[in-house]
């Protein structure tokens, strides 16, 4: 059929097909990788390369809700069909067994996203090291309504903050950085400018002061 995104559009052994079945954009991928997007949502397959699989991701809102991969080309078309439809993440894992989400994910189908992973911040249960370093700054920020509302993120050791909760990240909020003795420094969102160095509650405060509702 010459690519992957020409078989799901064309349909096959009698399964009814998807129009809207595009390739994806990554250049590399262009025959073996096909998408389907609809307003908000967004499934995607892609071929492996030394067995026959299909690796499928299923998006919303800029966030990858749920995973799976299979062997059968009529659970990729039928699994796309029913996210695009509207299905609910229990419902799609149901009807497609192969498909799996995380307790996060569900927490973002429900509009909970940024909240649950303060939560899992805070209580860093795998006692994940970047997050012990940022433990005193995250134990007074989840006390401050504003910062809850933002989607914390780290990146190289360092907290982020955005406006959205998917990708991209919003981009326009401050970075707090980890040092010795429970210190951080906070940096403005373009990383250059330096806002101050302090303990957790004045960083907190410094972040606040920074943020423009």
């Amino acid at each position: 059929m010459g690519s992957l995104s020409a078989i799901l559009q064309t349909g096959f052994a009698g399964v009814a097909p998807l129009r809207r079945a595009l390739p994806e954009s990554a250049p590399g991928w262009r025959f073996v990788g096909a998408r389907v997007q609809d307003g908000e949502r967004t499934a995607t397959a892609l071929m492996g390369g030394g067995e026959r699989v299909f690796l499928m991701q299923f998006w919303a809102r800029g966030v990858c809700l749920a995973r799976g991969d299979t062997d059968d080309l009529h659970a990729v078309a039928g699994a796309m069909r029913a996210w695009q439809s509207g299905s609910r993440l229990r419902e799609l894992g149901h009807e497609w067994p192969f498909v799996a989400f995380s307790p996060l994910a569900s927490a973002h189908e429900r509009g909970e996203g940024a909240e649950y992973t303060w939560r899992q911040y805070h209580r860093n249960t795998w006692r994940a090291s970047h997050l012990l370093r940022l433990h005193s700054f995250i134990t007074v920020a989840i006390h401050e309504p504003r910062l809850r509302r933002l989607m914390p993120f780290t990146s190289h050791g360092t907290l982020g903050f955005s406006r959205t909760v998917g990708y991209p990240y919003s981009g326009d909020c401050p970075w707090v950085e980890p040092l010795d003795g429970d210190r951080y420094r906070v940096t403005a969102a373009d990383r250059r400018h330096e806002w101050g160095t302090a303990d957790a509650a004045r960083c907190v405060a410094l972040v606040l002061a920074g943020l423009t509702d």
